[in-house]
């Protein structure tokens, strides 16, 4: 039957997309479009995409020498080149929304990015829709980080909710293992290391998760030993920055060639100054440090003329310590996005 019918393609364009995506410069590929009819109604329906005439696929390949045909593919192999062709019968159709349950099921990790970056270029090209489910960990992390993921979800009513990703960043977070740590952020005390890791929590949650906030002085002495002599090499496989306190700023030198830059936290300030600039959010607080309003007002009363350390020293011994260092920084961020957007902004400019 081959012999009688001319290959559908695949075209240069898609024999680059399977390419990538199977892992393998092929010698040859053909793609057909065979004209039989199954003695099944029910199947007959499955394979008539566009016409009456029920269209079955078959392939063809030649790899290192070796031919082989689809009956001899492997199910990751097939179901790229299987996706694909659906896609070329309806190359010229407009208006399409594209539904694929879990097209990266049989595909080993490697070619899961280069999938989810193929159909979407078919389908912008084409002004299509796509929608697709996945279990795949690198294309949750890739929608989200692009905006483009929604989680459903059973509620206790048996109601299915979706929770998308442009409202809450962190909606993925239970799904994806812990990334490897690629960044490091030397701060100077352990109030400027929470106050590092809640700005860049507020704007990149996915980064946070790869990064490692670090304090191992106490003030800056330190960091600007670390930034005169820790080298930069070419091609880093982790990156390094420091976060100096707002009220350095003007103290530290320029940085030397092939060195690590430094940030500074948000205004002119000490990180417990802005940590007690939250004092008057008492119904904020409150709820964040899981009390009433009623009990914390007085004891923020008996502590309001506290040296900005003391004062979260002490609510840190009244609430504990890792709850206040987390809660305090985390609402000064939203509380303050354009300055948190901009420290940042800052230190990826550092990193790269």
């Amino acid at each position: 039957m081959t012999d009688e019918v001319d290959p559908l393609g695949p075209s240069d364009d898609r024999l680059k997309d399977i390419q990538k995506i199977v892992g393998r410069s092929y010698d040859s590929i053909d793609w057909f479009s065979l004209e039989i009819e199954p003695d099944d109604p029910e199947v007959a329906d499955r394979f008539r995409w566009l016409g009456d005439q029920s269209l079955i696929p078959y392939f063809r390949a030649t790899y290192r020498g070796h031919s082989y045909t689809s009956k001899d593919m492997g199910l990751g192999e097939f179901s790229v080149h299987f996706l694909f062709w659906v896609l070329e019968l309806f190359r010229e159709e407009q208006g399409i929304v594209l539904l694929l349950d879990e097209p990266d099921a049989y595909l080993p990790p490697v070619g899961v990015h280069s999938l989810l970056a193929r159909l979407l270029h078919v389908c912008l090209k084409r002004n299509w829709s796509l929608v697709l489910s996945t279990h795949s960990e690198e294309m949750i992390a890739l929608a989200t980080y692009n905006q483009g993921f929604t989680l459903l979800q059973v509620n206790e009513a048996g109601e299915t909710t979706a929770s998308h990703s442009t409202d809450d960043p962190m909606v993925a977070i239970s799904l994806l293992s812990r990334p490897p740590v690629d960044s490091i952020v030397f701060a100077e005390d352990e109030s400027a290391c929470a106050l590092a890791r809640a700005l860049v929590a507020a704007v990149d949650p996915l980064q946070v998760r790869r990064t490692v906030f670090l304090w191992g002085g106490d003030g800056d002495g330190y960091l600007k030993e670390l930034h005169k002599h820790l080298p930069k090499p070419p091609q880093p496989e982790v990156r390094f920055a420091y976060a100096f306190d707002g009220d350095q700023r003007g103290t530290l030198g320029a940085t030397k060639d092939k060195r690590w830059g430094g940030v500074f936290l948000p205004t002119d300030e000490d990180p417990d100054e802005l940590m007690q600039s939250l004092a008057s959010e008492v119904a904020a607080l409150a709820e964040r440090l899981m009390t009433t309003e009623e009990r914390l007002r007085p004891f923020l009363a008996s502590i309001e003329g506290e040296d900005c350390h003391d004062w979260v020293n002490k609510l840190g011994e009244e609430y504990g310590r890792p709850l206040v260092l987390q809660v305090l920084p985390a609402l000064w961020a939203e509380l303050h996005p354009g300055e948190t957007q901009v420290f940042v902004e800052e230190l990826r400019a550092a990193w790269s």
